[in-house]
């Protein structure tokens, strides 16, 4: 019987430049999950990278870009800065395999 492959996300969102970005990553790697006991936060994540230098007017396209950039084997997550109008905040994921 084959073994499906499943791929997960982690997200989180904070304001500021992406230097504040890179200190809420580092902080947010401390802080366990809530939805799998004894795991932190972007578990085997090393640093976060800024996606690009584009700013993205929403935060579903954000999304789903990063969804579509983020390797699960990567040992880095991603961040887009997402400026809609109302709010201006980065967008953190990364990809995990199940």
């Amino acid at each position: 019987m084959e073994s499906i492959t499943r791929v997960h996300y982690e997200t989180n969102v904070c304001g500021g430049d992406f230097g504040n970005v890179v200190e809420c990553f580092d902080r947010w790697k401390h802080e366990p999950l809530v939805f799998r006991a004894g795991q932190n936060m972007f578990e085997g994540k090393e640093e976060v990278r800024r996606v690009s230098e584009r700013v993205f007017s929403n935060g579903e396209l954000a999304q789903s870009t990063l969804v579509d950039m983020c390797d699960p084997d990567a040992p880095y997550a991603l961040a887009a800065e997402i400026h809609d109008g109302e709010r201006d905040m980065w967008l953190v994921m990364a990809a995990y395999e199940d």
